[in-house]
Order: C-alpha cells, then sequence, then structure tokens
C-alpha cells in the first residue's frame, strides 16, 4: 500500500556527478522523471494499474493520516496555498514536487512508529512557508 522503507531520489545531489555534461534543462527533466518514478515506488503502483487505483490508495491513506495533528496542520496550511481548506488537497499538494520528499519522510515516519519528530515536522513547516 504504501513502501515507508523507500527513499526519494530525485530531490539529491548525488544524482548528477560533476563530470556530467548536462544543462540545468536537462537535469529538470532528470528530476521530474525521477520524481514519477519514486512516486510509483513509494504507492506501490505497477504499471498495469488504473489511474482508479491510485486514488484508491490515496484516499487510504489520507484515512490512516487524517487524525495525525502535525500532518492535519501541514495538509491544512498547502491547502490553504490553493485557497482551499480541504485537507485531502492539502495531502496532495504535500505530495507535489515541492513537497513531496519531506512529506513522505513525515508519514513514513507515522506509519512505522505513530508520531513524527520534531526535526521532520520543522522540516515540513520550514517548506510549507
Amino acid at each position: 500500500m504504501y513502501n515507508t522503507k523507500y527513499e526519494c531520489r530525485y530531490n539529491k545531489d548525488e544524482v548528477f556527478l560533476d563530470t556530467d555534461n548536462v544543462t540545468e534543462d536537462e537535469k529538470d527533466i532528470v528530476r521530474d522523471t525521477l520524481y514519477r518514478e519514486d512516486l510509483i515506488y513509494i504507492f506501490e503502483i505497477k504499471k498495469d494499474d488504473e489511474f482508479d487505483i491510485f486514488n484508491t490508495k490515496f484516499t487510504d491513506l489520507y484515512n490512516k493520516l487524517k487524525d495525525c495533528l502535525e500532518l492535519k496542520e501541514c495538509m491544512k496550511t498547502a491547502a490553504a496555498k490553493f485557497i482551499s481548506e480541504d485537507e485531502e488537497t492539502g495531502l496532495c499538494i504535500l505530495y507535489s514536487y515541492d513537497y513531496m520528499y519531506v512529506t513522505h519522510l513525515c508519514v513514513s515516519e507515522y506509519l512505522d512508529t505513530g508520531s513524527i519528530s520534531l526535526d521532520n515536522i520543522e522540516k515540513m513547516n520550514k517548506i510549507l512557508k
């Protein structure tokens, strides 16, 4: 359902070597591709899965997270960026390119332990500003 052990790659500096001869535009394309792959691996989506499967998995995840006060606040903050108060919309936003690497850390920690470290919540709040 959700791979808490997976580490996002799209945001890592190690994706490119100093000797790589790539433009910034090419780096953006590679990072975007890695982001999409990271999302697929996090939600354990198979190539032949329908889009409805992702929606179901996402709704199931929201139902597991909706009682986590720290994540609830982050969802509200993210939704407010798009003039919404809907927490599920906020969770969708938290899985966008700019936030997913920290969101995944927080969600994984919560699913594995039932809580989120202050350090990870501070990282989330920092990128949401």
